[in-house]
Order: C-alpha cells, then structure tokens, then sequence
C-alpha cells in the first residue's frame, strides 16, 4: 500500500528513514542557533544576552520553517513553544514568530514544557515532574495491591522494580532531587511500597529494605549520579555529544585530578521546542 503521510506504526525501517530524512535539518541552522533532534521533537538553543543575540534565533527558526516547507513537513504551531531558563525574574522577554499562510503568528512563551517525559521548568525546578511521578508510582502501587491479596518478596520486588521505582527514577541523572521534602517526597513512596509485603509489615522501614535486599532510594540517585560523573570524565561517552565537564585547576596535597570546578552563570537560555506533524 502506498504511505502518503506520517509512519506506519509498528514498524523496523519508518523511524530509521525518518531519521535520516530529517538528519540534515541542523546543517541549515548551525550558524544561527543549536539544534538538537529526537525522532519528530527538535529544540533549538541559543543564549540570548542582547538583541542581536535574539535575532539569530528568530533566522534560526525561519531557516527550519523553510526546511520542514521544503521537506513537506508541516510544524504543528500549537505545540511551538517558546521557554527562557534564567535565575533572573526581570529578563528581557524577545518575541519569536512564524509566517503560516501569510500570517504573522507570534509562539507562545510557557513557563514550563513537557519534552520526552519530562516537565522543564523555566528555573530549572523539577518538583512539578517529581510530583506528576510520585502521583504516578502512588496510582500503579493502588492496582498491584487492588490485583494481588499476597504478594511475597520476590514477587513484589519484580513488580516493584518494573511497574513502580522505574517511573520514579526516570530521567533521575538529570532531575535528581537536591530539596531535602523532595528526596523526603520520593522516599516515601518506597516506604509505603514495602508495607505491601506481609512478611515484614510490622518492620521498621530500613529492616524492611535489609529485608527485601533494597537501597534507599537516595543513595541510588547518588550512585547514579557518581557512575554518570565517572563516564563523562574519563571519556566512556562520545565527546561530540557529551557534555564537558571543567576540572578543578586547584593543587592540593593528596589530592587527585579529578575534582570538578563549580561553573557559575548569569546568562539566558532560550529554547524553541517545536514538533513536525507526522
């Protein structure tokens, strides 16, 4: 059957084409903004200190409305969206438009955006995505005790690990929770989890975890945290897409080389998250 549109779900080689169809689209931006592509999302990035800064940006998003014309790929404007992360609260709001059928429509800005899962907030807070998955893990915690009346713990850490810790460690290198009533928030999920087995009901939570061979759900953020850390800086990932991390100039007797130096900055990043209707 001839595929007019869109990509036939289900399949082995729609999203390879797809991908290599859509692989040039940062070459026509590159001068003008960053861009970055999964599948239909892309985002463009930029720091915007001034307003020839916002300019480029503004040519950045021309330049890809004419590649996805070009390439019979029509954006979806509805969900164009236009998000500044900035600690400052009196930044320069630029505005970004878009020509569509002869019209000037300007994107809209949001405070927050929901991108591959993830809610990103324009302060880089992430107690909204941290609550939308504690709600998340409260709810599938619900159906496992609604559909099992004796759960034993070798049942219940697989059911556990796969239904419930997974949606409260996703994206966890990134979102890993600082807020002490955050990590507190989190936790308590695992608490109440635990309670499900009937063998250590009645135990204290840390004898629960001993119990059914668990971490707490804090040192598996630190862990994970460490292992990212390790990978970046001796260079396991590649260096073309890894981000770069500055190591400490400091000497110190005993020390190592591998001590971190903070990085600190007053600049705006704006970002235009935009999706193809496909």
């Amino acid at each position: 059957m001839p595929v007019t549109s869109c990509i036939p779900q289900g399949s082995v080689l729609g999203p390879l084409l797809f991908v290599i169809y859509t692989n040039d689209l940062p070459m026509y931006i590159k001068k003008s903004a960053d861009c970055s592509l999964f599948a239909d999302d892309a985002k463009l990035t930029r720091y915007v200190s001034n307003q020839d800064n916002s300019t480029d940006l503004q040519k950045g998003f021309s330049a890809l409305k004419e590649w996805s014309d070009y390439r019979l790929l029509k954006l979806n404007i509805k969900k164009c969206n236009v998000l500044s992360l900035s600690y400052s609260n009196t930044i320069i709001k630029y505005k970004y438009s878009i020509s569509v059928d002869n019209m000037i429509i300007d994107l809209e800005r949001c405070t927050k955006v929901r991108d591959l899962g993830l809610t990103v907030h324009s302060k880089l807070s992430f107690s909204d995505h941290i609550t939308e998955k504690v709600n998340k893990a409260y709810s599938i915690l619900g159906i496992i005790k609604r559909n099992f009346h004796h759960v034993d713990e070798v049942a219940f850490v697989l059911l556990y690990k796969a239904l419930v810790r997974s949606h409260l460690e996703y994206a966890n290198i990134v979102l890993s929770p600082y807020k002490q009533y955050l990590i507190k928030v989190v936790e308590k999920v695992q608490k109440r989890a635990t309670i499900l087995v009937h063998e250590c009901k009645h135990l204290p939570y840390t004898n629960r975890l001993k119990y059914l061979q668990l971490p707490t759900l804090k040192y598996r953020q630190h862990r994970g945290d460490m292992i990212e850390t390790y990978k970046i800086i001796h260079r396991l990932y590649d260096t073309a897409v890894a981000p770069s991390l500055m190591m400490s100039q400091v000497s110190h007797t005993r020390s190592n080389i591998y001590k971190l130096q903070q990085m600190y900055s007053s600049m705006i990043l704006e970002i235009i998250f935009y999706r193809k209707n496909c």
